[in-house]
């Protein structure tokens, strides 16, 4: 039952966050009456949801007073560099979606356009913030710079960066990196915009193209791929490897960044899930287990390919290969 009512509890975080609640209580204790004139809700509805926040940890009572419990000011207050919110908003922009899984179960074909979020510049830029508060709630590029050997590397290429959150917090640790960032034109209109305001501009470089037809442009030390063969089918994702072995210079890196399977498909759980959320978003994605993408690899003409487990709360591993 508990798997069966999981969206009650989603979606009660989900409004939370549309609705602003947490944002009432950056300063001290409120009553429900107090919450609900601020936000302009029905009073009586305002604290039937103050008492389910409470009930899921996110929110203290003390008699008829509300608070913030640590997990909601860390990671549910705009103001906090751990602001989960553009994930919980685009999670909630899923809804429908998840909705018509019978269908697209039936049909085998996703439940909306796939189009990588590219036609309608709300849904982008939903999409970019979702990956960028994401990557920085958890933490992942500190978890990226030390699960490899930067020295050497002046050069990297970012396919499908999105937010450049991982090229912004590379740079600003590693002084001599240089980085490439190579993305759909509505998305770098985004990328641009957040290069710009970390004053990155001089060092990351923005090329617009599509990896699935055009060529990958120059040759590089790292090139990495954050989330992105997961989106694809198996055929694009192993001609997408020869292309960038092909940019790669002689000592070179590919890192991939995924939910990597086991060779059962059905471990761990979060990719065997995420694969159905490819079923009803892209043109054939899924997650691919480690002898799947090792076989690109190998094909593409690299070598020593290891995996390499991120620490939670990441759940996610890199593969990385050389030529």
């Amino acid at each position: 039952m508990q798997l069966a009512a999981g969206h009650a509890e989603a979606r009660i975080v989900q409004t939370a966050v549309e609705l602003r609640v947490f944002e009432a209580f950056t300063k001290e204790s409120c009553t429900a009456k107090a919450v609900a004139t601020e936000l302009s809700l029905e009073p009586a509805a305002c604290e039937l949801l103050l008492n389910a926040l409470a009930a899921l940890d996110l929110l203290h009572k003390t008699d008829q007073l509300y608070s913030l419990a640590p997990a909601a000011r860390q990671f549910l207050l705009e103001s906090s560099p751990q602001y989960l919110g553009g994930m919980i908003r685009f999670e909630s922009s899923l809804w429908r979606c998840w909705e018509a899984l019978p269908q697209a179960i039936r049909a085998g074909k996703p439940a909306r356009p796939a189009d990588m979020y590219q036609a309608d510049p709300e849904e982008t830029e939903i999409f970019i913030g979702a990956m960028d508060s994401l990557v920085k709630a958890r933490g992942d590029v500190e978890a990226l710079a030390h699960a490899l050997d930067w020295q050497g590397v002046e050069d990297m290429l970012d396919v499908g960066a999105g937010p450049a959150t991982y090229p912004i917090g590379l740079c600003q640790g590693f002084p001599r990196l240089r980085a490439t960032i190579f993305d759909l034109p509505a998305t770098l209109k985004i990328t641009g915009r957040r290069v710009r305001d970390a004053d990155l501009s001089a060092r990351i470089r923005l090329i617009a193209g599509d990896y699935r037809v055009d060529p990958i442009p120059g040759n590089y030390d790292l090139i990495f791929l954050s989330n992105i063969i997961h989106g694809e089918n198996a055929a694009i994702n192993e001609a997408l490897m020869r292309n960038l072995a092909g940019s790669l210079r002689p000592a070179g890196r590919l890192v991939i960044k995924d939910h990597i399977l086991d060779e059962s498909r059905a471990e761990p759980p979060v990719g065997a899930i995420f694969s159905l959320l490819m079923l009803l978003t892209t043109a054939g994605g899924r997650c691919y287990s480690l002898g799947e993408i090792r076989g690109w690899m190998e094909r593409a003409g690299l070598s020593q390919v290891e995996e390499i487990k991120l620490p939670a709360p990441l759940n996610s591993s890199l593969v990385v290969a050389g030529r």
